[in-house]
């Protein structure tokens, strides 16, 4: 027995050293970035004064992590320059397409309270004071300029279909449409809902869509319009979900949010100015995906795609707070990271702790010191929307190590970030 509790002691010892270890390490890229650069400051410029090279129809901004206030913040900073500047006139969020529906009423002049309509996202990350302001603008843009001028919102996610199926349901009622049965659908407009989704389910479910996109009609009126791509997107959800590889799984995601911002793109030439800004994480907003497990990102596509009509925009911040779903505990909470990006850094000597820079428009000769730095792997950061306290211990999960120039064509630099407040 003795000699098990020294094993233990010995064991213990040095698990303890390894992690100490391993924590000064972690530690010491943070300290090694945490240097001026005239370089860079000098290259920096206001993220007010952010702009996009000509013919760019699709800017994405991302999200370096969905659970702090600054890049929430951001959302509403860029999207509020694209359409003064640049006549953009359609938002379009990571989130469920259907779940955005009641919002872009709101923001024609719908009913409700923009708080209200924040907190009804199927994402927690979204309901927030932040995103509310977002919505509210535009409700008050669109109060202000004719209708032709007004903005949309989307949602080109296609993970959470419930909101779906209840519009879907509403919207057969209220056009007096009958011959479809909704009895395997209606498990997913139940959000008290347990059952589990079996083969056999998602088969009816499949048989019951095909039925209902046979008596919607073929108007082009926006309700009608939506009501059909609903359709593709709830069995797009059951593929997803049908899929067993993690891997595999988000890179279908992947590819099919691109397919639907295509769409919406498409949409938006027949409705606007054929325009249009995404808000999402920058696995999904990079040119390239940020882990071997996944073979695509949406950026990717969109990029392969459209070529420099989609300008990719990341994040990313060098010290802060982030609030996580803590997978040990099955709550949110607030982490504290530093992400050891030197770029980063910086931002602590601008005005306001942030700053933009395009990385298409740096000469080689010019700024030759920025360059080499953008087309050289530096540390960035990625948090997901899953955390906990192990993850200190292994830095790769939650710092990317890559050329920001294969990632982004530009990024938006902040030095501190503070964790959002969901509501509950």
């Amino acid at each position: 027995m003795k000699v098990l509790k020294k094993i233990v002691k010995v064991l213990l010892s040095i698990v303890l050293v390894l992690a100490a270890v391993l924590g000064i390490s972690l530690n010491m890229k943070t300290v090694l970035a945490a240097h001026k650069n005239k370089a860079v400051i000098e290259a920096a410029n206001p993220v007010a004064e952010f702009t996009i090279p000509e013919g760019v129809k699709i800017v994405g901004v991302g999200e370096a992590s969905h659970g702090s206030v600054e890049f929430q913040e951001l959302k509403l900073d860029v999207f509020q320059i694209l359409v003064e500047k640049y006549d953009y006139r359609a938002f379009a969020l990571e989130a469920d397409f259907s779940d955005c529906l009641a919002v872009n009423e709101y923001i024609q002049g719908g009913e409700g309270d923009a708080r209200d309509i924040a907190n009804h996202f199927y994402f927690d990350i979204y309901r927030t004071q932040q995103m509310a302001d977002l919505v509210e603008w535009m409700r008050e843009y669109n109060a202000s300029v004719p209708e032709d001028k007004r903005l949309r919102f989307y949602g080109f996610d296609l993970q959470n279909p419930q909101d779906g199926v209840v519009f879907l349901k509403n919207y057969m009622e209220s056009h007096d449409i009958t011959g479809a049965d909704t009895t395997n659908l209606d498990i997913w407009g139940d959000e008290n809902s347990t059952v589990s989704l079996t083969a056999e389910i998602m088969d009816n479910m499949r048989r019951e869509l095909a039925a209902i996109e046979g008596v919607l009609p073929e108007d082009d009126d926006f309700d009608t319009i939506c009501a059909h791509k609903l359709v593709e997107n709830i069995g797009t959800a059951l593929d997803y979900w049908a899929i067993e590889d993690m891997g595999e799984m988000i890179s279908f995601r992947d590819q099919a949010m691109a397919a639907n911002v295509s769409w919406l793109l498409e949409l938006e030439q027949n409705l606007g100015t054929g325009k249009i800004m995404l808000a999402a994480h920058n696995a999904h907003i990079g040119k390239c995906p940020q882990s071997v497990l996944y073979t695509c990102s949406m950026g990717g596509v969109l990029k392969e795609q459209y070529g420099d009509a989609y300008y990719s925009l990341g994040t990313d911040f060098f010290k802060g707070k982030s609030n996580i779903h803590a997978t040990d505990t099955d709550e949110r909470k607030d982490f504290f990271v530093t992400t050891a990006d030197p770029m980063a850094y910086q931002a602590k000597y601008m005005e306001d702790h942030r700053y933009y820079m395009d990385f298409t428009s740096l000469d080689e000769t010019d700024n030759a010191k920025v360059y080499n730095m953008v087309h050289e792997p530096m540390n960035t950061g990625s948090l997901g929307e899953g955390f906990c306290d192990a993850y200190y211990l292994m830095h790769s999960a939650y710092r990317l190590y890559e050329k920001p120039v294969n990632l982004y064509d530009g990024m938006i630099f902040y030095y501190e970030v503070a964790a959002i407040e969901p509501a509950e």
